[in-house]
């Protein structure tokens, strides 16, 4: 042995991990405050052992499924290397290094690994405890198989193998140096004893930052249970408050600085929220209910009442079993308006029943008068005549044949009489005389025989003294005796039923006008209760974001195991919401459509990519369903100034309409440009629609098939509100559809959508954002407009 070769032992001696230094190495890995300053000290410590310049530690991300750069020493810190290695590629040095648990060298001057910053290099594995989900090892009779080029793959001492047992691969020391195969195995041996205790430290931080970020989520959902309106509380199966948000806090929690009179308050209000309690668990259902609760303002003093809606919490939540959560809706002032609009609706009820029987009055005076009486309007047109007037002014009245003659000769009568009256009337409108006589002859078309009347006429006026109608009299002048006494009657009735009628029509103008106030109260409760309906489903949506969130962290295994049956009732309850939040995001789009609050997003648009994305999300249902689908787009390119959410929500719901509907056959989508519009058509082979149906699927929350046994599920308002948006965008949509053959829905929009200009509303504009709020005073234009 040469002097050179003795010198290189006797360091290489020296440097070895004895059992006080691999005791000391393995120390103060464990008491290192961080993963990264362990990794750090590791890799310094084989650097030191093996006389490298450089190294670096890779550890595993399951997640995905690759070995990264997490510690290196001897770089400068603008040129550290960030290798990511993907796990499939199994015949890179790393990889099977990591896999095999076997050391591997490389003393060529080519890289042997893409990625690898050194020439020469020692690759050292090291394993951690084996888990769930842990990436298993390569087996041992494959290894062979690799054909690692330039690198030779180190056996173990068969007792390192067995430590494969109850381990899982970990990661990869790499150094650049040229190591003897005794220190390569010792080292090897002490990155057997150190890599359990890396990976426990690097699941301990794991764990740390889950926490922090629990802590983070549990502090963010306080603030928004503070942040409600309404009172929530969560009660034991003891009835005591095990947690409240501040509004409940407000009603049931009292201070020592509090006033006699709120502390009574506050009594009164535990004991009405108790007793509720105890009247739910004894007669309620297990399931949610819904009642009313009385309670007492604290500061204030006056009655609130409350709409309480309760529910049992799972047992599995970690509160107490047994118990509720009850949310408590202030309906004081909606409960108020509702009494208010119902006694309007009776008094309304009334005062048309008394028009009713005034104007059955006038009709029985009318029916019982002697003589005929017309009343025209200010056109001339005879709107309402007595039986006797209709004997000499209406062809209704009579049979085929008379006494006189045939109906021809009748009808002749009967077009002279009215064209001598039709004169008289328009003659007496254009002057400003209220009262005319004269006389003048007419046909009885019965008899054929001349009838000398007088004709008295007097003009009704409305409150402005403008005339409104005319009443009419005439009287037979055959007896001018007779005619003289009847005249005298019948202008004393005249001037009363001119009374009468200006009364009536008083009565009339002032019912009109209180309907048309009731009319606007109606609106406006409508609108008050759309805007209400759009607030209180983003509550509802809230918590059951968070049940989504929870119930897929139990099923993540975040708060430890779950079997079978558990998982599979957890993914039960993941559908079940997810049913739900669609349902209410439905609830809320129509509602915030309904209560003016859907904002625009104008931005430039182009429909082929549009359709490109929508048509990839549908895909794969029409795979599941076995549908062909096919779309095309007629011209190179349509841009459009246009909602991009609105225009894909709307395509969304008419390609999952069709697929619905469709059992086999196909979906198609054609768009085109039609001078300043765009029409997409989506073309269906589906079940169809019959001709009495196609205006009535377009109604809120209905379907074609009402029944309680239909054969398709959904709320009914994807097409309500599929044409909402079409109309908001200044479009529409159209139907053609044959029943059992399919149909075509057509979208029309413009390619440069503009603020539409809404009635009672208010609006608001932020950047590219467009908002309409009712106000109930009129039309309004965009702010730039105003």
């Amino acid at each position: 042995m040469s002097n050179a070769t003795r010198d290189g032992v006797a360091v290489a001696q020296s440097l070895q991990l004895s059992g006080e230094r691999l005791a000391e190495l393995l120390s103060v890995i464990s008491e290192a405050n961080e993963f990264s300053t362990a990794a750090s000290f590791f890799v310094a410590q084989f650097a030191d052992i093996a006389n490298a310049s450089r190294g670096c530690v890779l550890t595993i991300d399951p997640q995905q499924q690759q070995i990264e750069t997490v510690a290196c020493v001897g770089f400068d810190d603008g040129e550290l290397p960030a290798m990511v290695i993907p796990l499939a590629d199994v015949r890179h040095p790393l990889v099977a290094a990591t896999l095999c648990l076997r050391p591997v060298s490389c003393s060529g001057r080519e890289r042997a690994g893409a990625g690898i910053p050194f020439d020469r290099w020692v690759a050292i594995p090291f394993p951690q405890p084996q888990f769930k989900g842990a990436v298993d090892f390569i087996p041992d009779d494959s290894i062979e198989s690799l054909q690692l080029k330039s690198c030779a793959v180190h056996m173990a001492d068969p007792r390192e193998r067995r430590r494969r047992a109850g381990h899982a691969p970990c990661g990869v020391v790499i150094l650049e140096a040229h190591a003897r195969e005794e220190l390569i195995l010792q080292l090897f041996h002490a990155a057997s004893l150190a890599g359990p205790v890396l990976s426990r430290m690097f699941a301990v931080e794991e764990y740390r930052r889950s926490a922090e970020r629990l802590d983070q989520q549990r502090d963010l959902l306080s603030a928004l249970i503070n942040s409600l309106p309404d009172p929530i509380i969560i009660t034991s199966s003891t009835t005591d408050i095990v947690v409240q948000n501040k509004r409940a806090e407000h009603l049931l929690s009292m201070k020592e600085m509090d006033s006699e009179g709120r502390r009574r308050a506050v009594e009164i209000n535990n004991l009405l929220f108790t007793s509720h309690l105890a009247k739910t668990a004894m007669g309620a259902p297990a399931e949610a209910g819904s009642r009313e609760l009385n309670m007492v303002d604290p500061d204030e003093g006056a009655d609130l009442l409350f709409e309480v809606l309760t529910h049992q919490l799972e047992p599995d939540t970690g509160i107490d079993p047994g118990s509720i959560v009850s949310v408590l809706r202030d309906v004081t002032d909606l409960r108020r308006a509702a009494g208010e609009l119902e006694r309007q609706v009776q008094r309304a009820r009334v005062a048309e029943k008394d028009v009713t029987r005034e104007r059955d009055r006038l009709d029985l005076i009318l029916e019982n008068v002697a003589d005929p009486i017309l009343v025209t309007d200010d056109r001339s047109n005879i709107i309402l005549m007595n039986r006797q007037a209709e004997s000499l002014f209406s062809l209704e009245t009579s049979d085929e044949k008379t006494p006189h003659g045939t109906r021809r000769e009748r009808a002749k009568s009967i077009r002279a009489n009215d064209t001598k009256f039709t004169t008289f009337i328009s003659d007496f409108t254009i002057h400003p005389e209220s009262a005319r006589r004269e006389e003048m002859s007419l046909t009885v078309p019965d008899s054929g025989i001349e009838l000398p009347v007088e004709v008295v006429s007097g003009k009704i006026f409305n409150a402005r003294g403008e005339p409104m109608a005319i009443v009419s009299v005439l009287h037979d002048l055959t007896e001018q005796a007779e005619n003289e006494r009847l005249y005298r009657e019948l202008k004393t009735f005249s001037s009363q039923l001119e009374d009468r009628i200006r009364a009536a029509t008083s009565d009339l103008a002032a019912q009109n006008a209180r309907l048309q106030w009731q009319s606007q109260e109606l609106e406006k409760a409508n609108r008050l209760k759309s805007e209400f309906l759009a607030s209180m489903s983003h509550e509802l949506r809230t918590p059951i974001n968070a049940l989504i969130g929870y119930t897929a962290l139990i099923v993540d295994r975040i708060y430890g195991d779950v079997n079978d049956r558990q998982t599979e009732a957890l993914h039960r309850i993941q559908a079940s919401a997810q049913h739900l939040l669609i349902l209410i995001n439905d609830i809320l789009d129509l509602a915030k459509i309904e209560a003016g609050r859907m904002p625009l997003h104008l931005e430039e648009v182009e429909l082929r990519q549009l359709l490109l994305e929508v048509t990839s999300q549908m895909e794969p249902l029409f795979k599941k369903k076995g549908l062909a689908f096919s779309w095309e787009v007629k011209r190179d390119r349509l841009p459009m100034r246009t909602d991009r959410t609105k225009v894909k929500q709307i395509m969304l719901n008419l390609l999952s309409n069709a697929v619905k509907f469709t059992h086999r056959g196909g979906v198609s989508v054609s768009a085109d440009s039609e001078k300043e519009f765009v029409c997409i058509s989506v073309i269906d082979t589906g079940i169809g629609v019959a001709e009495e149906h196609l205006a009535a699927i377009w109604e809120d929350f209905r379907q074609v098939d009402q029944s309680s046994t239909r054969e398709f599920g959904g709320t009914g308002l994807g097409l309500s509100i599929t044409k909402k948006l079409v109309e908001a965008l200044g479009g529409h949509v159209d139907l053609r559809s044959t029943l059992g053959e399919g149909s075509t829905f057509t979208i029309t929009l413009p390619c440069e959508s503009e603020v539409p200009l809404y009635d009672d509303a208010s609006l608001t504009i932020t950047g590219e954002s467009v908002v309409f709020v009712g106000t109930g005073e009129g039309p309004v234009r965009p702010i730039d407009e105003a």
